[in-house]
């Protein structure tokens, strides 16, 4: 089929025509009758040309189509939208997502640790990320700060099996020896801390006095090492470091600083009150009160406030992380290699604050990189005339096309005519490949819309079930308290109230009235005694530490049974040597809340607990003859006021990978049956 705009009979029909499909373009010739030598030996140039030009591309179709999909996943420590965060971005997006990489997949995460301090944060972000990347794999991890390695130090195998790890943004100056028996690959950051406080001595020779700014956050106490070493590299100034204070108080004491001082500007994204700033806003905050130069070592501070110094790019470090990770895409680099990289640093000034403390471009070290300058009007919108002058050209060209598109159009209608039949064709065959592709895509869609109905019932079930956690450990302070008031507090007041008693009548009563009285007091001593064993068995058996799971389970199930009442059916068998403490524990609290439950709800008159094991498994079996319920009612509306308990001991049994099913109707009792692997 001959492209509209293309004669048929240029050159005439009966010569030879190659058809270059993949470039777009044809290229033809012919030979009738007698053709000139220089016309043939043209065309011929001209083809070979065109293969020439056109080669590059061809050979990168064929590599993209051998290549399979490789993943490549992104952990940032901190939220999005950081200077520094955005910077190290741009590094990984420059190489990663280049325009020959059309193979490469980029996912990328934020762990947001600055501002979510939670307790058990990273647990929860562990399973979020292996219920979410769970089914992919991943050729390569990047870890950015230090949050995110540590993280990944720990979890990487668990969550990315077999992907190679690679860190960038280590705090510090010098690579972790823990990340290189790991077999970590990355880039540390060589924090010059020197270099940038020699270059404000340059700068400001009259200095006597520098006050270093950090925080005591991850990264500052990282940082921390490094600023007091420089009291022995400069014994001859003054160091002052800025304790942790509240942003407005530090504001006030920056606001007084005067004469010969420079201030080291460290991390500071988080105040004695807990506030959390951005490291330009707080640079920003700190610089709008201070009267003396300021100096930092990251070139993400440069425009709101610093003046400059030794600076890490945070662009650098993403795109050396980022050539590693294409190392590994390309097997220059294999999984569990230790590689470790710097960047190079560079000085780099603000120019409104050179401006400001009247600092010359002279005075600067060399290859020194100079940010905010002024620009001409031409520079400023050199890329508008650049775009008017491709316009201008695009036009002329566009009006020499369509004249020849115009000219060669009339010849190409007979062609035209001659395909119309096959283009039909064509179109009604695509036509049905592509609905046939829309089926599969409307399954896939169908299908993922599933997958994402779970995943938000999940993450319901799992904030159902932090709040329970929350009101059971309230309930368990509250009753605690009660025991401490009611129990202890009363007891030792009576106590004391009797060894006053004892003490006035020391000189007066006779000694068998006092030894009475002694022998009552300690009845009353030994009574405050068993009430402190009996709230500490409560909180944590001793017999469970002390003697392992069958003597505790032997005990509660036991003392359970002494002080309910409850006709017992109890069939032990010995399980302390399948599991270690944890687990052991684990299976006396689901004993502990099913008996709990069975006092509180069940009406029961008796009870049984089994315990056996078959082949690699062992079965516990918790049941009683009480009054029932509607089980699926209650796992229906989990609540803090429902079902907390089974929800609580479901949990356990999933953590020990073990399965949990519950049995009971109303009026037919009910069956708690565990089964867990050994």
């Amino acid at each position: 089929m001959t492209p509209k705009g293309i004669s048929p009979t240029w050159p005439p029909a009966s010569g030879i025509s190659v058809l270059l499909k993949n470039s777009g373009l044809i290229f033809s010739f012919s030979r009738r009758g007698s053709m000139p030598r220089r016309g043939i030996m043209a065309r011929c140039l001209l083809i070979s040309l065109g293969f020439v030009l056109l080669w590059p591309c061809w050979a990168s179709a064929f590599d993209r189509q051998g290549r399979e999909q490789e993943n490549i996943f992104v952990l940032h420590s901190y939220q999005s939208g950081l200077g520094w965060v955005e910077d190290v971005n741009d590094g990984i997006y420059k190489i990663l997502l280049a325009k020959d990489q059309h193979n490469l997949e980029l996912y990328m995460e934020y762990m947001d640790a600055q501002r979510l301090d939670e307790p058990n944060i990273f647990n929860r972000l562990r399973e979020q990320l292996r219920r979410k990347y769970g089914r992919l794999t991943f050729t390569a991890v990047i870890a950015v700060d230090d949050i995110a390695i540590d993280f990944l130090a720990r979890h990487h195998a668990e969550i990315f099996p077999g992907a190679a790890t690679i860190f960038c943004g280590k705090a510090g100056g010098e690579p972790i020896d823990e990340y290189g028996r790991e077999g970590f690959a990355g880039v540390v950051e060589h924090i010059d801390v020197a270099a940038t406080l020699q270059v404000g001595l340059d700068l400001f020779p009259a200095t006597e006095r520098v006050v270093v700014i950090n925080d005591r956050s991850v990264d500052g106490l990282l940082l921390d090492p490094l600023f007091r070493r420089q009291e022995e590299n400069f014994p001859h100034l003054q160091f002052d470091f800025v304790t942790p204070v509240s942003m407005d108080e530090l504001v006030e004491e920056v606001k007084l600083l005067s004469g010969n001082t420079l201030v080291l500007l460290g991390n500071f994204t988080r105040d004695e009150r807990g506030q959390i700033f951005s490291n330009t806003r707080a640079s920003w905050l700190i610089a709008s009160r201070c009267k003396v130069p300021i100096f930092s070592m990251w070139d993400f501070y440069l425009g709101s406030g610093p003046m400059g110094g030794r600076m890490v790019s945070g662009k650098a470090q993403g795109e050396l992380a980022a050539q590693l990770a294409m190392q590994v895409v390309w097997g220059d680099l294999l999984p569990g290699q230790t590689k470790t990289l710097t960047t190079d640093n560079h000085y780099a000034f603000s120019y409104n604050e050179m401006r400001w403390f009247d600092i010359s471009y002279g005075a600067l070290p060399d290859k020194s990189t100079v940010t905010q300058e002024p620009q001409s009007v031409l520079w400023k919108y050199k890329k508008l005339g650049w775009s008017v002058l491709g316009i201008a050209l695009a036009l002329e060209a566009m009006v020499i096309v369509l004249s020849v598109l115009i000219y060669r159009s009339k010849k190409a209608e007979a062609a035209l005519e001659e395909h119309r039949n096959t283009l039909e064709e064509v179109v009604h065959q695509r036509t049905l490949e592509l609905s046939s592709t829309n089926k599969v895509l409307h399954n896939e869609i169908e299908e993922r819309k599933k997958v994402e109905a779970a995943l938000l019932e999940s993450e319901e079930v799992l904030h159902q079930l932090s709040n329970n956690l929350l009101t059971v450990q309230e309930n368990e302070r509250q009753r605690i308290s009660a025991e401490l008031h009611d129990e202890l507090g009363q007891s030792l007041a009576a106590l004391k109230l009797q060894l006053r008693g004892v003490v006035r009548g020391l000189d007066s009563q006779p000694v068998e009235t006092l030894q009475a009285e002694c022998e009552e007091l300690r009845s009353s001593i030994n009574h405050i005694i068993e009430n402190v064993r009996r709230l500490s068995r409560n909180l944590s058996p001793l017999l469970l530490d002390d003697l392992g799971i069958d003597a505790a389970l032997e005990h509660l199930v036991s003392s359970f049974a002494k002080f309910s009442g409850l006709e017992a059916d109890i069939d032990l068998m010995e399980i302390n040597t399948y599991f270690g403490q944890n687990s052991q524990r684990m299976i006396y609290r689901i004993v502990q809340e099913s008996l709990n439950n069975m006092s509180k709800h069940a009406q029961a008159t008796a009870f049984g607990v089994q315990i056996e094991k078959r082949q690699n498994r062992i079965f516990l079996v918790v049941k009683d003859n009480g009054k029932g319920f509607n089980v699926e009612e209650i796992f229906s509306s989990i609540s803090p006021e429902k079902g907390m308990g089974l929800t609580a001991m479901a949990e356990r049994v999933r953590i020990l990978r073990g399965s949990f099913d519950v049995e009971s109707e109303p009026g037919c009792g009910t069956a708690i049956h565990v089964t867990i692997p050994v």
